[in-house]
């Protein structure tokens, strides 16, 4: 985590998640970024089946300066997830 008198910067590898897989809460002095994927893998061959599934997740919590959740801007671009948010000026 960044930050300067007028934003907080916040940015995560996130490899072998999709943007649809991650959740975002954020709220005046707190961050909670969850990502969760499960993956299905079949593998049929004449002398043998194979099932398998496999979870991945993250999980990350921190408390921010005071900041302004609704003005909040978050990209995901090739993995990696940042979150920019204006600190709140009251």
């Amino acid at each position: 985590m960044k930050h300067n008198s007028k934003q907080v910067e916040i940015e995560f590898e996130l490899p072998g998640f999709d943007k649809k897989d991650i959740k975002i809460n954020l709220s005046k002095n707190f961050a909670s970024i969850r990502a969760e994927k499960e993956m299905e893998i079949k593998v049929k061959r004449k002398e043998f089946f194979h099932d398998e599934k496999i979870y991945r997740s993250f999980s990350y919590s921190t408390t921010l300066p005071s900041i302004n959740p609704r003005k909040a801007k978050t990209k995901f671009i090739n993995g990696t997830l940042k979150i920019i948010a204006p600190k709140d000026r009251r």
